[in-house]
């Protein structure tokens, strides 16, 4: 199949490069990665995807794009150096802004041209999670209102957890709604949807296979490929699972998780607890309704008021 490849200039220290591969005609689709410059398992699961692509794309086009914040993956931070602002809260950026602003203006610009018709953006969360893949929020006010039952048939095609994203109106006071997949959505009216895989800071191969064959699972569901679509191991049906912080932790101390990345639980179980250093239990992290444990964070002292992980709620 024609592949192409092209540098797209963004700012003074970027060049973002766009890998196309072309059949013929049919759905356009975006492959998005390293939004999050410490998060790098999109990175590889974009190249696996070019090599895959080449022998397998049977209409439409892919263009991927293997690192839409270079610099954050050389400087090893989540964020767009060198103003320091979150990329993913930015979209759909302004071409007179702040650096970060243009960086985000020409990905934009770019994502526009090609008419693309569907968005899947590759995160990671934790070595401590399970993949899992996230719908955004339709806004009533968004141009996009009307695209809810599309987004979760592509999420429900990646074989993972399924998330909804937080409420409407912690969705928008998080800026979610100016994220690249929230934009889409709501300023675009453009499907996106989110791939989060794996641990942010180093490549792992489990990580690559479980985003990788995911994406593959919605390009089948597309019909741009030929693929059936994989159930991950680790995805856990029924829900509708809404994303949500795991309570709070009411006193700092070391965390130990009662319950596994995956696991089920009911009102009331207790998820994980706070010891001091000689063992003695200091507080308990009670479940606040029916859910899954999505990830807990790699970290091993808690403070008091801190979330300790993710966890994803039964949506009424």
């Amino acid at each position: 199949m024609p592949r192409s490849v092209h540098q797209l200039r963004t700012s003074r220290r970027d060049t973002v490069p766009v890998l196309v591969h072309e059949a013929s005609a049919g759905p356009v689709v975006a492959i998005t990665a390293n939004i999050h410059g410490d998060e790098a398992t999109g990175v590889a699961v974009v190249q696996e995807l070019d090599r895959w692509l080449a022998e397998r794309l049977l209409k439409g086009a892919v263009v991927l794009y293997p690192s839409l914040n270079p610099a954050g993956l050389s400087n090893r931070t989540r964020v767009l150096p060198p103003d320091g602002a979150d990329l993913n809260r930015l979209f759909p950026g302004h071409r007179d802004g702040s650096e970060s602003e243009r960086h985000a203006a020409s990905i934009w610009k770019d994502l526009a041209a090609r008419r693309v018709g569907l968005v899947i953006d590759l995160h990671a969360d934790s070595a401590r999670s399970i993949p899992y893949a996230i719908v955004d929020r339709a806004l009533a006010r968004g141009r996009g209102a009307k695209l809810a039952p599309m987004l979760e048939k592509y999420a429900a095609a990646s074989g993972l957890t399924v998330l909804r994203e937080y409420p409407d109106d912690q969705y928008v006071r998080y800026s979610l709604d100016r994220s690249l997949a929230g934009a889409m959505v709501n300023r675009g009216a453009v499907p996106a949807i989110t791939v989060e895989a794996g641990p942010r800071r180093w490549i792992s191969a489990p990580a690559v296979a479980a985003a990788a064959d995911a994406v593959r699972g919605v390009l089948g569901c597309l019909g741009l490929v030929d693929f059936p679509g994989v159930r991950h191991p680790t995805r856990v049906d029924g829900g509708p699972w809404r994303r949500a912080p795991a309570p709070r932790a009411r006193v700092g101390g070391i965390f130990r998780e009662r319950l596994e990345p995956g696991a089920r639980f009911d009102k009331g179980d207790v998820l994980g607890s706070l010891v001091d250093l000689s063992g003695a239990q200091l507080d308990e992290i009670v479940a606040p309704g029916e859910g899954v444990v999505i990830s807990w964070a790699e970290v091993t002292w808690v403070d008091a008021g801190a979330v300790p992980g993710t966890v994803g709620l039964l949506e009424a």
